[in-house]
Parts: C-alpha cells; structure tokens; sequence
C-alpha cells in the first residue's frame, strides 16, 4: 500500500480523562494498490480523538475491506473515540475489478454525531455507512454528497436518527449486481445483535437509477418506526422508481400509500452529464432544512486539496448535492389577489395570495373522478405546490380553505 499523507497531531491533556487527540488529515492523496482485503486508511482511535479529514483523495483497487476506516465493526474499547468527526470535501475512487466486492468507501461504525458532507464518491461498492449497535444520532448528518454508481450508496445499520439531506445518488446497476438500495436501512444483527435503524430522516436527495433498483431499501419492519422520507426527486430510465418497505417491494404509489414521500416527485433531473451530476435548472422542490444545512455544493464545484465551493440555498430551497447561485427572479407581486398558476401546470404550480381577507392555510386537490389527492399548506405570499408523480394529465379541483372565510374553488390542468 502506498500512502502519501501529512497528518497534523494536536495533543490535548484533560485531567481525569484519556488524553485527548486533536487529528486533522487534509490535502493528501491516498493511493491503496492491495488488491486483496485491505483496512484502507485506518483512523487512530485508541484515545479520544477529535477527527477532520478533508479534502483528500482516496484510490483503491482492493476487492474487500475499506478505503477510510474511521470506526468499528463491532463493540468495543475504541467505541465512540471518533465521535463529532467531520469528514468533508474527499473524493473516493474505486478501481477494482471484483464483481463480488463489497469494499466500504467511507466507513464511520460505532461513534456518534460523524458529519459527512460535500465528498463524491466514485464507483465505490458500499458507499458511506454508518453502523451500532442501537446508538442515536443527535447532531450527525449525511449531507450535500455526490455517490455515483455504487452497489449501495447509503447504508444505516443498527443506528438510530441518521439524517440523510440533499446527496444526489446514481447507479447503473441492475439488481443482480446489486440486490441492494441507493440508501439501505437495517437492524444490525451481527453477532447476535438486534438493534434496529429507527428514526432516519431522507430528505431532498435525488434518486437516478438506470434499472429498476431500489431507491430506498428499508430490509425490515422494525427499521420502519419513526422512518420519514419527503421532497425528494426520483427518477429511473427503465420504468417506476422501486422501493422497499420492511421487506415487501413497492411502487412509488404503493410507497406513498404508506404515507413516505408525498411531496417527492418522479422526474427527470436532466443533468448536463454523468460526471458532474448538475440539473440543468434548479430543481426547487426541497423543503427548507433550518440554517445548518444551508450550505450546499455550488454547480462548478470541484474536489481538490481545499474546500469545494459552496452556496447558501434560498427559499425555494433546492434538491440534491449540487445548488445553483441565481435565485428565481422575483416579480413584483400584484396587491389583493388571489391567483392559481401556471395553468396548465407540470411538475409544479404556484398559490399567489395578496389579499389580506382572503388568506387560506390549506389547499384540497381533488383528481377527475373527485378523489382527494392531496392536501397542502398554504402561507400568505407565494407557496410552490409540487405535483406528486403519481398525478395523472387532466382537469383537477383546487378548494382552498381556512376557517372564518368562504372556500375558493378553482380548476387546474395538469399535464403529466
């Protein structure tokens, strides 16, 4: 194996504790030529250690183990050493050739609160995963990364509020090279353990199969409670995008039976290429995430020795890793209307309310044959409503409602 690295040591002296390791790992490239298993670059964590690694680049061709190994396969004395680590701005690639390779790209098992965020992760065959043995995630987060074609993105086994918030996801795999899900969520049994993944958060990603592999993969019912999945995109070239849920498989309709991703739309992302990952228009159907995740990767990010770029989101906050800078020209808005558009509508529409005595805070969709489809907040100003893709074309019933005031019928065409 060889390794080019600096590594920057601060040590820390707490009294009553274990000594405490101050460890930043940057700007280095780490080239692993074993190309049977091998444990990759293995993080220190015999004593506490406050990790950031940054802006590396990781390359490996082995057909097992890992490429960065920052934590534990199972309990032990060096649990949690790794906790708060922050691994940000690296681009993993795996060269290797096995088929059979599950090699972890981006390994963070049995410590808490690991911020990911802003790494591009290349052919990998299990990409980030985060592992316990029925530990919560408070404070961590998988955020803004890019994952291109691996044989699992995203896995969550035995660890409990894991928030996974704007990656954009890519595979072309099919489910016999794969059988697994851009993101995998499941109860840890390993050595006779049975801790469950409860509580994940999947918010705003984007979700680009080539086949008819799942997006969201969730193996057992147990890993269902408290699950919540929202304002994501999806989209698959072979047909519907496919889920699983506790161990049955699903349409998109029958995931959104289930009350998962009812303000995710189907829809093709149009990225300008496979590489870069970037729409060619903002795709502004994320849900507003609260200032600690403001941050995403700017259009022309690149990942080299220093910080990629990024930009703030602005409200309509937008899918994905990557965000773009120009926000959506703000017209002047016109006084004491109330107005439905565009119409017909795709993808999206607009509730424009002005009027101060006509201000509605639910808006009611009801489909051709006069089912409720849908049902959406409604603020005073602008709200974008996003289409489900599950909307077929035709003429749709619009009630707006609030208490105190008469409900506002309107009809809208929305073309599929």
């Amino acid at each position: 194996m060889k390794h080019t690295l600096i590594a920057i040591l601060f040590f820390i002296s707490t009294p009553g504790l274990y000594s405490q390791v101050d460890l930043i790992i940057e700007g280095q490239e780490i080239i692993d030529t074993e190309t049977g298993v091998s444990t990759g670059y293995n993080i220190p964590r015999a004593q506490v250690t406050n990790l950031i690694f940054r802006n590396n680049s990781l390359i490996s061709v082995n057909s097992a183990g890992y490429m960065l190994q920052a934590g534990d396969e199972a309990f032990g004395l060096n649990n949690n050493h790794l906790d708060d680590a922050v691994i940000t701005g690296n681009r993993f690639t795996w060269n290797g050739t096995d088929a059979d390779s599950w090699t972890h790209a981006l390994f963070t098992g049995y410590n808490l609160d690991v911020i990911v965020k802003y790494n591009y992760l290349l052919n990998t065959p299990n990409g980030i995963q985060r592992k316990s043995d029925g530990m919560t995630d408070v404070a961590g987060v998988i955020a803004y990364n890019i994952i291109k074609n691996p044989k699992v993105g995203i896995v969550v086994k035995g660890m409990n509020g894991v928030r996974i918030y704007n990656n954009t996801l890519y595979t072309e795999k099919t489910n016999a090279q794969s059988g697994r899900g851009l993101i995998d969520i499941h109860t840890n049994t390993d050595d006779g353990l049975n801790a469950p993944s409860t509580g994940t958060k999947v918010f705003n990603n984007i979700f680009y199969t080539k086949y008819q592999t799942y997006n969201i993969n969730v193996w057992d019912v147990a890993s269902l409670e408290g699950f919540e999945s929202d304002y994501n995109v999806f989209y698959c070239e072979s047909g519907s995008p496919v889920f699983n849920a506790g161990g049955t498989d699903k349409t998109f309709e029958q995931w959104q039976a289930m009350g998962y991703d009812l303000h995710s739309i189907v829809m093709d992302p149009a990225f300008t290429d496979f590489t870069g990952f970037v729409p060619v228009k903002r795709l502004d159907y994320g849900v507003d995430l609260g200032e600690e995740f403001m941050e995403g990767l700017t259009v022309d990010a690149v990942w080299g020795t220093v910080d990629p770029d990024t930009v703030r989101q602005m409200e309509p906050w937008q899918v994905g890793a990557r965000i773009y800078k120009t926000v959506v020209e703000e017209e002047e808005l016109p006084e004491n209307v109330t107005l439905i558009y565009p119409n017909p509508a795709t993808g999206y529409f607009y509730v424009l309310m002005t009027d101060p005595d006509q201000v509605y805070d639910t808006i009611r969709i009801y489909d051709p044959r006069g089912r409720l489809v849908l049902e959406y907040p409604l603020a005073p100003g602008r709200t974008m409503i996003p289409i489900p893709g599950y909307f077929a074309s035709g003429l749709y019933s619009l009630y707006m409602i609030a208490e105190g005031i008469e409900p506002r019928i309107s009809k809208l065409i929305i073309i599929d």
